[in-house]
């Protein structure tokens, strides 16, 4: 009896292991596992574009930036890089398995796929790992703005909404919200009257909504341009780091 609890015991410790692993959680994903014959996956550890910031697969970046990815594999192969599916170029792993690669994102805009596999002179080569960039060079402005017809105190504040041609990074939100004497401007003509009195970013940080005091109101028909001009100490670029146009406007009309 004791035999067969020791052997059943065993069998569940190896069942869980198998099934949830045993090694600590975090740290970089591991390698696709290797078929009969084929040379074991290599890793990425890390991209970066060196001294400006580290990168995440599917991140923007600007045009000519050289990326450093730094990865590990089998020690003293191959690795080949793959982009589109086409081979690229190729490196080597050291002795203790670790390799370099500078990947320069060129001078045209779009979404690149870059994939590592490795290979060792007697064996397939290995599984490819992928990673995603989105070159941009695309300067983010204001886009659109809308606006509906609204009646002064009493009634729900007027607001003029506009949306940025894709989503910013802020480096001061509270220069960014500045509802006067700041960086935005909302001219209105006609009868309307708007005193911006609150200035909020959406989740999604494209769409911008500009609140007006009690006094405010806008009239259907009436137009609305929205001003912003970020300079010194406010910096709003996109996901790559291009700096947002300034000035940037955009005009509508209230609807009714």
């Amino acid at each position: 009896m004791r035999l067969q609890e020791v052997v059943v015991g065993a069998l569940l410790v190896t069942l869980v292991l198998g099934i949830f692993g045993c090694g600590p959680s975090g740290g970089p994903a591991t390698s696709p596992s290797p078929g009969p014959g084929q040379t074991q996956a290599p890793e990425i550890l890390k991209a970066e574009i060196v001294g400006v910031r580290v990168l995440s697969s599917g991140d923007a970046v600007q045009p000519n930036q050289n990326v450093v990815f730094t990865g590990r594999g089998p020690a003293n192969v191959q690795i080949r890089v793959y982009q589109g599916g086409n081979l690229l170029d190729t490196t080597s792993t050291s002795a203790s398995g670790e390799f370099t690669f500078t990947w320069n994102s060129g001078s045209t805009e779009g979404t690149f796929l870059l994939e590592f596999a490795a290979k060792d002179p007697v064996l397939v080569e290995s599984p490819r790992i992928s990673f995603t960039l989105v070159v941009d060079g695309t300067p983010p402005e204001l886009s659109s703005v809308t606006a509906r017809a609204s009646t002064p105190s009493g009634g729900t504040p007027p607001r003029v909404t506009v949306v940025f041609s894709e989503p910013i990074v802020v480096n001061d939100m509270v220069l960014f919200t500045l509802p006067l004497g700041g960086f935005w401007t909302v001219s209105v003509t006609g009868s309307s009257v708007f005193i911006p009195t609150g200035i909020q970013l959406a989740t999604d940080r494209k769409t911008v909504t500009i609140t007006g005091n009690a006094v405010s109101q806008l009239v259907a028909g009436d137009s609305v341009i929205v001003g912003f001009a970020p300079a010194g100490p406010l910096v709003v670029t996109d996901e790559a780091g291009n700096a947002c146009v300034s000035p940037t406007v955009v005009s509508g009309t209230v609807a009714p």
